[in-house]
């Protein structure tokens, strides 16, 4: 069973991707060897791929927590955040 721990880490996962292009982005403006087109189309196909990989794992922790009612709590109000609201 996942909780929003595991909901916040695949979120964060996501942000990977710009660090992924980043160094591609270095690898193609900072290093003297050009780089052939043909790598450059392979680096950002694989992160295409990748990117959606990690989109899909996300959904999949968040279909589930969905299924198993995580997001509800019906004895107690809960806010956006999944906190207990106080009177």
């Amino acid at each position: 069973m996942y909780d929003r721990f595991d909901l916040e880490e695949e979120i964060m996962n996501i942000w990977q991707t710009e660090d992924d292009l980043d160094a591609i982005t270095h690898r193609i403006m900072e290093d003297p060897d050009p780089i052939p087109n043909k790598e450059i189309a392979n680096l950002i196909i694989s992160v295409s791929k990748i990117h959606d990989l990690r989109c899909q794992k996300l959904y999949d922790v968040f279909e589930k927590m969905v299924h198993d009612n995580c997001f509800t709590n019906k004895e107690t109000p809960l806010d956006y955040r999944g906190v207990p609201l106080v009177e």
